[in-house]
């Protein structure tokens, strides 16, 4: 009889043991997990204090690649009115001109949010066999100063003399916020372009100055002649077709002509900025928008 009830009570201890040994477990088990969730919080309430850091947030902001924000193609025209009214070039310096000078085919201007990368196209010499050269370079502007600016082309318009003056020139010059063709000439009975800015010494020659700002280009907004042949052809393949569609928000043209002087320019805009926006909501602009632009 004693010897069942010790039996009895040594399995009822060890029943007891088992259950304590099974809610220790879990316990330290359920501590455990707390304690790994509240390190975690920890270190993500530590990662939000440092992103209100300045330096933090400007060494994330060097280690972040900067977005494409806009890209602009550029190209313009000189006919023989340019040459013989706008620079005043004898017919010597003409010659000298196409023989050795290279012309501009097109600039393409890929803005950054840091810098803008420029690659010009150039049209060789006749005497030269290879025809296209292309060149390409970094420009970083800095917005409060006006008088940043890199010259993206430079064709002289004379036989260097024996004098060590330099020659007058032409210059194609990209500033933050504008493109300009300027003339370095001889004083001499010159003039500017559409009444545009003149150097008080009359030998500093701005012809044209193109704003690369989408406000500024609003007066030179034009139809694209692309654009126009497309539709053109499309029309002619379609009979009774209906106008053709609007141009999209985040793409737009602009040119302008002065045949007094013999000038043509004409750009292309692609605002990577405003295409996130259309390509969400589909926005268009109007088919009738006002073109001031219009050659004379």
């Amino acid at each position: 009889m004693e010897t069942d009830v010790l039996w009895a009570a040594l399995a009822i201890s060890a029943i007891v043991v088992f259950v304590f040994y099974i809610l220790a477990s879990y316990w330290q088990r359920l501590l455990r997990q707390q304690s790994f969730t509240i390190r975690r919080l920890s270190e993500r309430v530590q990662y939000l204090e440092e992103m209100g850091d300045p330096e933090f947030r400007r060494r994330l902001g060097e280690a972040t690649p900067l977005p494409l924000e806009q890209v602009f193609t550029f190209s313009f025209r000189l006919d023989d009115r340019f040459w013989r009214e706008g620079v005043h070039a004898s017919e010597e310096d003409q010659k000298f001109i196409h023989e050795y000078g290279s012309f501009v085919g097109s600039v393409k201007l890929e803005r950054w949010r840091s810098h803008t990368v420029v690659t010009i196209t150039e049209v060789l010499p006749d005497r030269k066999t290879t025809g296209w050269q292309t060149r390409t370079l970094n420009f970083y502007s800095d917005p409060a100063k006006a008088t940043d600016a890199v010259t993206l082309w430079e064709l002289a318009l004379s036989r260097p003399g024996v004098s060590a003056e330099k020659p007058p020139s032409l210059d194609l010059v990209l500033r933050a916020n504008a493109m300009e063709l300027r003339g370095h000439l001889a004083p001499s009975g010159v003039r500017a372009g559409n009444g545009r800015h003149t150097a008080r010494n009359r030998d500093d020659v701005a012809f044209f100055r193109v704003p690369l700002d989408r406000a500024q280009l609003a007066e030179f907004r034009s139809q694209d002649p692309l654009t126009k042949e497309a539709n053109g052809a499309e029309n002619e393949r379609e009979e009774g077709a209906v106008a053709p569609s609007a141009p999209v928000s985040w793409q737009a043209f602009y040119s302008d002509c002065d045949e007094d002087l013999g000038i043509e320019w004409q750009l292309r805009l692609c605002d990577l900025t405003q295409k996130s926006e259309w390509e969400r909501w589909g926005i268009l602009e109007p088919n009738d928008l006002p073109i001031s632009a219009r050659y004379r």
